[in-house]
């Protein structure tokens, strides 16, 4: 089956241990274009309708079991066609030294009415189901009741709305809900992005790998360009505060230079977020060039070379222009005038180049202009 994307969260140790968990999810659409998911009506999300292969396990079978399970609904037989899969890694938060990997593979199927749904109960579970805790020596599991899951039939449009408003505080599962999200928005044509949520855990999460005031910087550079988005024509508040959060993702992996431009490029590319990658590579370049870095090119040849391809290809939009601007007025403690940043960065470097002075400066005035002519009209 197809890899669609791969949700690393990359929050884990090597000499963790792996639980593996395959799943199987169905993709159910109606006659007037809905899809039957799996609806919390405690957590406000949507699901593709699914659960847990166990060893040796047919993957059609288990597909038909689990919807027939959550939903109430019967696959007809032989309409299973695959669609794609979804590797997901994750640190487990209830077991210590742990990682969740599971593989969900999607089907598009067709479905009928068959009975009542049969929702978990809590019962002592093994200790590797991701959704279990400890009670003293026992893992009770459960989720499916406790989260009051409930068949609806839903647009698209409508479920993704839907997830990207979720506030659940559980990261297991805010994953879970970004996993199904993704999936949703690929199949609306739509270029995935991940909710204002999903960004704020994966800066957690990157920050607790390489703590430092990056992140301080990262939430400023976030809260300014919503800002400035808010009063601009044709910019997203939302987007814009997500690409802030992110564009400095790559310094998860520790302490490096150009290292966190390339890392942080391909750890969202990777997990499908193309835009937020895309600004997490051009935030560092406001002319459009390598030699634009301040800092060290701590790379290695053939990574420089596919950035300056990449740049090459690339036509700058305003949110490539915000971030940049954002992230040249943001410091770990507060925004600052250009002068001020600029003039930080070059008694912490020893240089700053004169055209990418210039261009900092072009850019205030860019948005400058777009913020007046919104207030005009």
């Amino acid at each position: 089956m197809e890899l669609l994307f791969k949700m690393d969260i990359k929050n884990y140790l090597e000499s963790d241990i792996f639980a593996r968990r395959p799943s199987a999810r169905a993709i159910i659409w109606t006659a007037d274009e809905k899809l039957a998911m799996v609806y919390s009506r405690k957590y406000k999300y949507y699901k593709f309708p699914g659960g847990g292969i166990h060893a040796d396990e047919d993957k059609i079978k288990v597909l038909a079991r689990e919807v027939q399970e959550e939903t109430g609904l019967a696959i007809k037989k032989d309409t299973a066609q695959e669609y794609g899969s979804v590797l997901r890694l994750q640190k487990s938060g209830r077991q210590e030294n742990t990682v969740f990997e599971q593989e969900n593979f999607y089907y598009v199927c067709s479905a009928e009415t068959a009975g009542e749904q049969e929702l978990d109960e809590y019962t002592q579970g093994a200790s590797s189901n991701p959704y279990s805790f400890k009670v003293g020596s026992l893992h009770l599991t459960g989720y499916e009741k406790e989260a009051e899951f409930e068949l609806q039939y839903v647009s698209v449009k409508d479920a993704i709305a839907a997830n990207k408003a979720c506030a659940i505080e559980d990261e297991f599962h805010l994953v879970s809900v970004a996993r199904d999200t993704e999936v949703l928005e690929r199949m609306s044509g739509e270029n995935p992005e991940p909710s204002v949520y999903m960004a704020d855990f994966l800066l957690k999460s990157a920050a607790k790998c390489n703590p430092g005031p990056w992140e301080q910087h990262s939430r400023y550079v976030a809260e300014s360009a919503k800002r400035i988005a808010g009063q601009c024509p044709g910019l997203e508040e939302e987007k814009a505060y997500v690409y802030g959060l992110l564009h400095d993702i790559g310094r998860k992996f520790g302490v490096s230079y150009l290292a966190h431009v390339y890392d942080g490029y391909h750890y969202l590319l990777d997990m499908g977020y193309d835009n937020a990658a895309r600004i997490a590579l051009t935030h560092s370049f406001n002319l459009k060039d390598i030699h634009d870095y301040i800092g060290k090119f701590d790379i290695t040849e053939s990574a420089q070379e596919e950035i300056r391809i990449l740049l090459a290809e690339m036509e700058f939009n305003d949110y490539d222009y915000l971030i940049q601007l954002c992230d040249a007025v943001a410091k770990a403690d507060g925004i600052v005038s250009l002068e001020e940043r600029m003039n930080d960065v070059k008694s912490r470097y020893g240089y700053y180049p004169q055209k990418k002075w210039d261009r900092n400066v072009w850019l205030k005035k860019y948005f400058e202009e777009k913020m007046q002519e919104s207030r005009i009209y």
